[in-house]
């Protein structure tokens, strides 16, 4: 007996089209964030009083635009989203209603509708204007309620092959980590589509182009058999290292159905396996499909796992029978269930996905060969990853970052540990909906405010956590929020990123309230302020722990009250910034930007807590010391003229007539400077040019080490340069070996960018001692 009548069919068809020019015009109107129309002149007035705004104007007429609302929006959105997946039958307007009982009034008004050739998607959106807690108990029973009947209807006008998927769309909602919400959803199977998961396939759109549509499929019904007829593919079994694993040839057309690429992005987080891939690179799709279409082919493998977690997903391999053979692999049949998402891609997601660019429909006609392993151990499939791509074009580094914690959590070195849980800290930052950073930090694959570098700068800087090498914990072992002496090591961090992470969220959290949202944006909430105020919270925790007034084992409250009067102080003086410590955090550049705002942090709190001095403050304070700064540069400047002077006259010394020959290199690489400087300036005059002039410091400091114990043979208590050109520092320092009577050298080498370069790194105290030192010997010489 038939579920809909013929007058609820033609009903439910008024408002769903597959008319490609009304799905055209439809998807033009719907991708507007603005309602727009057209009205008369006299009546602009009543429409400005419903929030709407003129655009343009004629002499009768007038065009008007209103922001759409949040809800309107985003249904738009989504609308527009299956659109560009390639969904040519959709819900034409916003009063579709199916049937889900018997009874005359029991209709369920659907907000987005797409069916496609597979599979039909009933969408519920959910969205609020500004960011709140969810609670959708009663509207996922609803769909629950509703949901078999629906699908009644749906098999009934489209046919019964296709597959029902009920997806619950939200935006601007957070769930918790343990929301009931979420738990509902999957325990229904009703997708939940978040802001995360739809960012992400509005990237596959960009990235698959026509491919993208594979993807999609396995994000939605993961695991999930496509039909109940297995695939059959003659394979070889063989086993390499602790592994068994499938050589087989298979149709593109196949594996893109099966296979799935998993992404590093916060839409796979609750995945079973390991996410590692980057996103693809549209351009060689494109290139990779006419390469194809023009002949061309790849003979290497395509690596894949089988994810055979879910028994009736297990994959089985029936041998061919006895064979006569000297090699222990075998022949026969794997036998696969057909389902989607059940064959991770390792490596080669370019070369299959090009497959679906073929303009010869090659990704049916074709086979292409693969390794296949099976239930591949998580690290095992990050390593090979990280193997293959290490020497083909590079990982980023913020993708890097992202792994690290798969890669390193259980290593048995400390520093890879610590590495690992660093990167776990700031997922938490960015994936907690009850933290001011979610969503807010760039994590694998996803693009967002703040970039990954700077969080794990600061927390590697930072005392919160220990410092390690390859065997043990070196530094801040007794001040950080990491039990360094539990032999457990997961249980340690996963105790110490819960208490950091808390930490921090409290922490911004704080400066958030405490600030007006321009000073807490450029200063906090941004990438060059990470780096300062996570060092310097982690240094206020120390300094409060060394006055005892705080211990690792604290809890948040007692950190927060013993923490909170210090980010006060760094609160106010961001808020009132003088005008050149505005310019100095503005204008700093390079490597030099993080230690600055670190300082000028830790200064601000310095100021109003005299006796919060961090490590290495002090040193820092030197530089800031502008008459210091001043004689240390006019010191150094004079050492290098005079050094100039005394290694010519020295090589002269030694070798008469041949001194120039002696240094043949050196007058080469001064003759290169003339040239160059007569090609730049019209005005000078190289015959005038004396080739000495020319000698810089890296001459100078390779003229004394290359000649360093040269002695002419006919003059035996000649001087050398070893003699004339050991200075020792300090007499604290060891002064036997050639490297240590010239270690002044490359000190003084890497104090030069103070006086040669405009912004050099400025010198401290200690460093202006040593530069006396040098210049005092010098002119005692």
């Amino acid at each position: 007996m038939a579920w809909l009548t013929e007058l609820q069919k033609d009903n439910i068809s008024n408002h769903i089209t597959n008319d490609v020019t009304v799905l055209s015009r439809r998807y033009k109107s719907k991708k507007k964030e603005f309602d727009e129309q057209s009205v008369e002149i006299n009546e602009i007035e009543d429409w400005e009083k419903e929030d709407w705004e003129v655009i343009s104007k004629s002499k009768r007429k007038a065009r008007i635009q209103r922001p759409k609302k949040a809800g309107r929006l985003f249904e738009d959105n989504i609308w527009c989203m299956f659109y560009e997946l390639g969904f040519r039958t959709l819900n034409s307007d916003e009063c579709l209603m199916l049937p889900w009982s018997r009874e005359s009034s029991d209709h369920q008004q659907i907000d987005v509708l797409a069916v496609g050739e597979d599979a039909i998607f009933v969408v519920e959106c959910k969205a609020a204007e500004s960011t709140r807690n969810a609670n959708f108990k009663k509207d996922i029973d609803h769909i629950e309620q509703t949901k078999e009947g629906i699908v009644k209807s749906l098999k009934e006008l489209f046919g019964s092959d296709k597959k029902v998927k009920f997806v619950f769309a939200t935006r601007n909602y957070r769930f918790s980590e343990t929301s009931e919400d979420l738990c509902r959803l999957s325990a229904k199977k009703i997708y939940h589509f978040n802001e995360n998961a739809y960012n992400y396939v509005k990237n596959l759109i960009k990235s698959y182009k026509g491919a993208v549509i594979y993807q999609f499929y396995g994000l939605m019904f993961n695991g999930e058999l496509i039909s109940n007829e297995k695939i059959r593919i003659p394979a070889l079994k063989g086993n390499m290292g602790k592994h068994e694993y499938y050589m087989l040839s298979i149709e593109p057309s196949i594996l893109l159905k099966i296979g799935f690429v998993l992404h590093r992005t916060k839409v796979n987080d609750s995945m079973s396996q390991p996410t590692y891939q980057r996103l693809l690179v549209p351009s060689r799709l494109k290139g990779i499909g006419k390469f194809i279409d023009d002949g061309g082919y790849f003979p290497n493998s395509i690596i894949i796992n089988f994810d055979c977690s879910d028994k009736k997903l297990n994959i089985d391999f029936q041998p061919a029978g006895r064979t006569s053979s000297d090699s222990d692999s075998r022949f026969g049949t794997l036998i696969l269930p057909n389902a989607y998402g059940i064959a991770y891609i390792i490596d080669g997601q370019h070369r299959v996905y090009g497959y679906s660019a073929s303009q010869k429909n090659y990704k049916d006609t074709n086979t292409i060969p693969v390794v296949a392993f099976k239930n591949m151990d998580a690290n095992e499939q990050l390593q090979i990853f990280m193997d293959i791509n290490e020497n083909q074009k590079a990982v980023s580094p913020s993708l890097r970052l992202d792994l690290a914690e798969n890669l390193n959590w259980d290593s048995p070195r400390v520093d890879s540990r610590m590495l690992a849980l660093r990167s776990s800290i700031i997922k938490v930052l960015t994936r907690d909906a009850n933290s001011i950073l979610y969503n807010k930090i760039s994590v694998g694959e996803d693009n967002a405010k703040l970039t990954f570098r700077p969080f794990d700068e600061a927390l590697k800087k930072s005392p919160l956590l220990p410092k390690g090498n390859f065997k043990s914990y070196t530094e801040d072992t007794d001040v950080c929020l990491y039990d360094c002496h539990m032999t457990d090591n997961g249980k340690a961090m996963s105790d110490s990123k819960k208490r950091i992470s808390r930490l921090l969220k409290e922490s911004y959290g704080y400066m958030q309230r405490n600030m007006e949202n321009k000073y807490y944006d450029s200063y906090i909430e941004s990438n060059r302020g990470t780096f300062g105020f996570i060092v310097l919270l982690g240094s206020v925790y120390k300094y409060l722990i060394r006055k005892g007034i705080l211990t690792q084992k604290s809890s948040l409250e007692q950190q927060m009250n013993a923490i909170e009067p210090y980010l006060m102080a760094l609160a106010n003086y961001l808020s009132n910034l003088p005008a050149q410590d505005k310019s100095d955090l503005e204008i700093i550049k390079g490597a030099q930007a993080d230690t600055t705002w670190m300082r000028k942090f830790q200064q601000a709190v310095n100021n109003e807590f005299p006796e919060f001095i961090p490590d290495g403050y002090e040193k820092w304070l030197e530089t800031q010391d502008k008459d210091l700064q001043a004689e240390g540069q006019s010191i150094g400047r004079e050492i290098v003229e005079k050094l100039k002077q005394q290694v010519v006259e020295k090589v002269q010394e030694l070798f008469g007539n041949k001194w120039e020959t002696a240094i043949s290199e050196v007058r080469a690489r001064c003759k290169n400077r003339i040239n160059e400087r007569e090609a730049s300036d019209e005005n000078f005059n190289s015959v005038d040019a004396d080739w000495t002039d020319f000698i810089d410091f890296s001459d100078i400091k390779s003229i004394i080490e290359k000649h360093w114990f040269y002695k002419p043979e006919d003059d035996p208590s000649a001087v050398t340069f070893e003699k004339e050109f050991s200075i020792q520092l300090s007499p604290e320092d060891s002064f036997r070996t050639k490297k240590e009577r010239t270690r002044w050298l490359t000190d003084l080498n890497s104090y030069r960018d103070a006086w040669e370069k405009t912004k050099g790194k400025p010198l401290n105290r200690t460093q202006v001692e040593a530069l006396r030192t040098i210049l005092l010997s010098l002119r005692a010489d």
